[in-house]
């Protein structure tokens, strides 16, 4: 048989090409053999490739995802049961055997028969490449080559807690800002649609002179209560202009672009992004893989177009052997002190520790910012709320008070 295959030679380069032999697992030893560590195995043959696409099933596995909790799980496992000294497949089935959801004991399940079959536990990773990203699939194999497995799960279930960490403080900073904004559109809209169009009513009986503030009033309700299936089409519209937009990369590159450019959010979502950045490098670079892998492999982290373009950057300045703090420097989305740090742990052959430091450092900063950010937050939606039904109530009340007062 032939298999397609992607390794790191001891230098740090990437190698592919197309080696024969009897089995997966031999095509692997083969690998090794040569000094080469697996990251990629594929079966070449042309029939593997049509039954793995054509099963309804496979597409529907294809479909699943393995969310945070899974992954800490599964890592946390996996280093407990390795440091305790346990083989490597009683490892795998006794993570697959605990796991709680049957996604995952069927993912678990079918890595344990591929690593049975005699393949290194990166190569068996590789047809799941849709479930286990590349920074991945790196440590472990490099955690293979080094002996040093449990160390390297022990990394991948930080990574995977640090960004559930995030996800959470993001997620909990815009919670109460998002609560007080569903509030006012709701008790603006029982204003508009339902207590205003009653004082209409009781102003026209009355025949009484009205300010100019409750005219507009009256005609933003009016407006809204006759023409809202129209308002609710165009919002439609643009939402989904926006989806559709987002779908071609001139729009994608556009709005990230623009989203690191805003003056405070810009500023917060780059610290975070890079943070991540810079966390993945660090756990890669403690688990030895080489540097150059480590900068293409990070990729995987990274959805913003901007940030993704600068990692093109700094891999292209390190393979022509430039320094990486120069590179992050000359970008522009770093604090010097940042830099600095990073230029230090260069020098001094610790970037691993440096990068380290920085992304924990960043990470204490940026939840401080985050919480800093959403106390600022609730304040000034209160104040908007405020304005919003103040302007409703004066525009209400007044005239009520100036028939009173004609009234004596």
């Amino acid at each position: 048989m032939q298999f397609a295959y992607e390794a790191l030679r001891p230098d740090g380069s990437v190698v592919t090409d197309v080696l024969e032999a009897a089995a997966r697992g031999d095509a692997a030893d083969a690998l090794r053999g040569k000094g080469l560590i697996p990251l990629r195995l594929d079966d070449a043959g042309p029939a593997t490739t049509r039954s793995l696409s054509g099963s309804p099933a496979a597409s529907h596995f294809q479909s699943a995802r393995l969310t945070s909790r899974d992954m800490i799980l599964f890592t946390r496992q996996m280093k407990m049961l390795l440091e305790s000294g346990a083989p490597l497949v009683p490892s795998l089935q006794a993570a697959e055997t605990q796991a709680a959801r049957p996604f995952v004991r069927v993912l678990l399940g079918r890595i344990r028969e591929r690593v049975e079959q005699g393949e290194s536990l990166a190569v068996a990773l590789e047809p799941e490449s849709h479930f286990f990203d590349p920074v991945f699939r790196s440590m472990v194999a490099a955690g293979e080559a080094t002996a040093s497995l449990p160390q390297v799960f022990g990394r991948l279930c930080e990574l995977a807690q640090q960004q559930q960490r995030t996800r959470k403080l993001v997620t909990g900073a815009l919670l109460y800002p998002a609560i007080l904004t569903g509030m006012l559109t709701v008790v603006v809209a029982i204003l508009l649609f339902f207590v205003v169009p009653r004082f209409m009513i009781l102003f026209t009986t009355l025949n009484s002179p009205l300010p100019a503030t409750t005219k507009l009033l009256f005609d933003i309700s009016q407006g809204l209560k006759h023409g809202w299936p129209y308002l609710l089409a165009a919002v439609g519209v643009l939402v989904a202009g926006i989806v559709l937009a987002y779908r071609s990369a001139a729009a994608r590159a556009w709005l990230d672009d623009t989203v690191v450019r805003l003056p405070v959010i810009g500023r917060l979502a780059s610290r975070l992004i890079l943070a991540r950045v810079l966390r993945v490098w660090a756990a890669m670079l403690r688990c030895h893989v080489p540097l150059l892998d480590t900068i293409r492999q990070s990729r995987a982290a990274v959805r913003n177009g901007t940030f993704l373009r600068l990692i093109d950057r700094i891999e292209a300045d390190v393979s022509g052997g430039g320094r990486v703090g120069q590179a992050i420097a000359d970008s522009g989305v770093a604090d010097p002190v940042i830099i600095s740090a990073l230029r230090t742990g260069e020098e001094n052959g610790r970037l691993a520790e440096a990068t380290d430091f920085v992304s924990s450092w960043l990470d204490e900063d940026n939840t401080a910012t985050v919480q800093h950010v959403a106390r600022l937050a609730e304040p000034l939606l209160l104040a908007v709320m405020g304005v919003f039904v103040g302007f409703i109530a004066m525009s209400l009340f007044v005239p009520m008070f100036d028939m009173a007062t004609a009234a004596h």
